[in-house]
């Protein structure tokens, strides 16, 4: 309530509106979420930290247990921190993660999601990604590890449109690292016709785009498309979002309902085959910013 305090104090001294200070940073997606910077005030802090959780149900998806069908009911968590140093480099930093916990076993234990680490250098409309690392966990469609590195010529940024009324977060990695291995049953066993995609990483071509339209009463709403191809396999990962949030506590809280859908096509046991297989996530969840 300080740090808050002192912004509104600030934007008021400015001729800004009270508020204001906090637009940018204001959470506009469940924490956690890919492709969704914080997007600190510089004014306040370099710092922005969010939280969130929430229930979770899963319709669709590969059947993990023979005994029975796969739990719809996951519990949701998540966190975000991102840091921002303008500067002359434009420096920034993101750490978060997304867990769903119940897939497959017991309520609490871990069965789906990722975590990712990444380090830019740019502004914030468009930034140079100088590292970037994460990994994933699907079962539901077949994935036990999907691992991702990337750097340059890799690019991202946020871009404010419409008086900061719309938000366009935008990531293209047209040249990384990936890595995969399947889920049980699925997996691959290497032979010398038919090597297991589990043998070494492969070159991939990735990109995400999110877009958020903030409307009047504090509502937010967005769309996001994910898409991540292996070079000369028959691996693509094809995602599609769509959520609406309710900011609230002076901004520093959102409650949100969100749809997703995850669409895996990955190698066939059998040479020169594919299958696959896709699962939609309906989340119900709170984030508080920190």
């Amino acid at each position: 309530m300080r740090t808050h305090l002192l912004a509104v104090l600030a934007a008021s001294a400015l001729g800004a509106p009270a508020g204001a200070a906090r637009a940018l940073d204001a959470p506009v997606a469940p924490a956690g979420s890919q492709v969704s910077p914080l997007l600190p005030d510089e004014a306040v802090s370099h710092g922005r930290l969010s939280l969130a959780t929430g229930v979770a149900g899963r319709l669709g998806g590969m059947r993990l247990d023979a005994a029975r069908e796969n739990p719809f009911l996951l519990l949701f968590f998540a966190g975000q921190a991102d840091g921002l140093w303008s500067g002359s480099s434009g420096q920034s930093a993101r750490l978060r993660f997304r867990l769903f916990t119940g897939g497959e076993r017991d309520i609490y234990v871990p069965s789906d999601g990722e975590a990712e680490a990444a380090y830019t250098l740019g502004r914030r409309e468009f930034r140079f990604v100088m590292a970037r690392v994460e990994a994933g966990r699907y079962p539901a469609i077949g994935l036990d590890v999907l691992a991702q590195a990337a750097t340059l010529p890799s690019i991202e940024g946020s871009l404010l449109l419409a008086g900061e009324a719309m938000r366009l977060h935008y990531a293209a990695f047209p040249v990384e690292a990936s890595f995969v291995r399947y889920h049980g049953a699925w997996h691959v066993p290497h032979s010398a016709a038919w090597p297991s995609e589990s043998d070494r990483p492969v070159a991939a071509s990735a990109a995400r785009l999110r877009w958020t339209l903030l409307l009047p009463r504090a509502l937010a709403v967005s769309v996001q498309g994910d898409f991540l191809k292996l070079w000369r396999m028959a691996d693509l990962l094809l995602a599609g979002e769509a959520g609406i949030g309710w900011q609230t506590l002076e901004r520093t809280a959102l409650f949100s309902l969100s749809v997703r859908w995850n669409g895996y096509t990955r190698r066939g046991l059998a040479p020169d085959t594919s299958e696959a297989a896709s699962e939609v996530l309906l989340v119900a969840g709170a984030t508080l910013a920190l």
